[in-house]
């Protein structure tokens, strides 16, 4: 890395940090700065003539302690040449380099993140060096290691008596049943085998576990339409060769919720910028995915992917997809559709389940999640919700699409990228892992603070959760929504 000659400036510490505060959100306060360092006996500078730059062009480094604020201007490489990500690193002025360039901030594929946390390249980030996936994303984001991760976290919850693992008189967790029934083929195939001659009318969907866009999707409701995949012709048992891929298979959801008579998923962003202490932000604009043809359950269209699967990879080369809209609508319109037809009480309830949810989902995998200081991730939930109302979690993205199918969606996840930064990022300035960051309400754009477990054991709301859950658990107890209050407070 780049040596950055640091200005000393001794004492007068708690004055400092407040001047180094405001630096992130007002760039008048650099002008201040300058007038203090100047008249310091003890400090030499080298002032950039013409004098201070904005915030994202020039910052002096200031060393007190182990505090530091780096100079120069962020420098930044991506191997995903997206055009949302490039045109917000240019407008902030940020300078790309190469890859084997001295670079603060890298936003990288889930294939990269891979090699530069490997055991092997024994690559080391620095402290001004921050990229955009934690080293074991995929706790969450694999199919069948974010279910095995929220079975563990039930069973755990369970063992310490806590009251979020209440089950009713069937079985069934009455506040942690948010993922469908699911197991991992080829390992869980007996168990699966079992479940499914529990009720032989059902139908199950089966994804690989490493795949994305739909890719490797199908249905079944006979265990025939498996068997050439699952079983060995001669020994009819099942085949667990280590190059077979893995599959799960969920118990599929088939009464979804039908607008226009049409399927439709969530796709919700979730900023995480640290598992523990966990935070983390929900965005407000996400939006619906619609299928293209109408619903049915008929098994003759068990096979007909433009019924049952949203992604967008799929439905864009469906004779009736729309290229203007994109077969896309804005959660703000899902809102207003629900609370015209089902009540606001009825949806303000859902969408306080779909934060529940959430907030879980990333608690289950806190405890493996290696939170490294230098990491950040935004994911993309993908929710699907049931003609009762009732949200399901089908999986979380890793690397959600960057690409634009409409121009409102070009718009949109220009945003999601602009306001990430703006948390990941604090001020544009060149990055310190060792600073806490939590910025200011005022640059949280269209994020809004979703959890924060630090004020929440500060206030013992989590222990309230615990104990109280007829009243901690937003709708499902009644509690009243307070529209002052952020979506932290809703769920501590």
């Amino acid at each position: 890395m780049v040596v950055k000659h640091p200005v000393t400036l001794k004492g007068e510490f708690t004055r400092l940090t407040k001047v180094t505060q405001l630096l992130v959100s007002w760039n008048h306060c650099l002008s201040k700065l300058k007038s203090h360092v100047m008249a310091s006996s003890n400090v030499t500078s080298s002032v950039p003539h013409g004098g201070f730059h904005p915030v994202s062009e020039w910052l002096p480094t200031v060393t007190v302690g182990s505090m530091w604020i780096m100079a120069g201007k962020v420098k930044w490489v991506t191997d995903i040449e997206k055009s949302v990500l490039i045109n917000n690193f240019e407008k902030r002025g940020w300078v790309q380099v190469a890859e084997n360039e001295d670079w603060n901030f890298y936003w990288m594929s889930v294939q990269t993140i891979r090699n530069v946390f490997s055991v092997e390249t024994g690559y080391r980030l620095s402290d001004d060096q921050i990229v955009n996936h934690f080293p074991n994303h995929y706790e969450l984001t694999r199919k069948d290691l974010m279910v095995k991760n929220i079975k563990r976290y039930r069973k755990e919850l369970e063992k310490e008596g806590s009251p979020l693992a209440e089950k009713d008189e069937n079985g069934k967790y009455l506040y942690l049943d948010f993922v469908p029934v699911t197991y991992m083929l080829p390992a869980d195939y007996n168990l699966f085998v079992e479940e499914f001659r529990k009720n032989p009318s059902s139908t199950w969907i089966m994804k690989p576990c490493g795949k994305a866009q739909g890719k490797g999707i199908f249905l079944i409701n006979k265990l025939s339409q498996i068997k050439k995949w699952s079983r060995d012709s001669k020994t009819s048992s099942f085949v667990s060769q280590s190059t077979k891929e893995a599959y799960v298979i969920s118990l599929y959801i088939n009464n979804p919720l039908l607008i226009g008579g049409k399927k439709f998923d969530l796709r919700l962003y979730v900023l995480v910028s640290t598992y523990r202490p966990l935070r983390c932000y929900m965005y407000k604009l996400g939006f619906c995915r619609f299928c293209t043809v109408k619903y049915t359950r008929s098994t003759s269209e068990l096979d007909n992917m433009f019924v049952h699967l949203t992604n967008v990879a799929i439905q864009k080369h469906g004779e009736d997809y729309n290229h203007i809209h994109g077969g896309k609508w804005t959660v703000s319109n899902l809102r207003l559709y629900l609370e015209s037809t089902r009540g606001k009480e009825v949806t303000n309830k859902l969408f306080d389940e779909i934060h529940w949810i959430i907030v879980q989902s990333l608690k289950a995998v806190a405890p493996v999640m290696n939170n490294d200081k230098h990491c950040f991730e935004c994911y993309g939930y993908d929710i699907i919700i049931d003609d009762r109302l009732k949200p399901w979690l089908i999986e979380v993205n890793a690397s959600p699409s960057l690409s634009s199918s409409t121009a409102s969606d070009r718009v949109l996840k220009y945003g999601l990228v602009s306001d990430t930064l703006n948390i990941a990022v604090p001020g544009g300035m060149v990055p310190d892992c060792r600073w806490n960051k939590s910025p200011p309400k005022e640059v949280l754009g269209n994020y809004e603070i979703l959890y924060d477990e630090e004020l929440a054991q500060g206030d013992g709301a989590d222990r309230e959760l615990r104990t109280r859950p007829s009243q901690s658990l937003g709708s499902k107890g009644g509690r009243s929504r307070d529209p002052g209050r952020t979506l932290s407070t809703n769920w501590k």
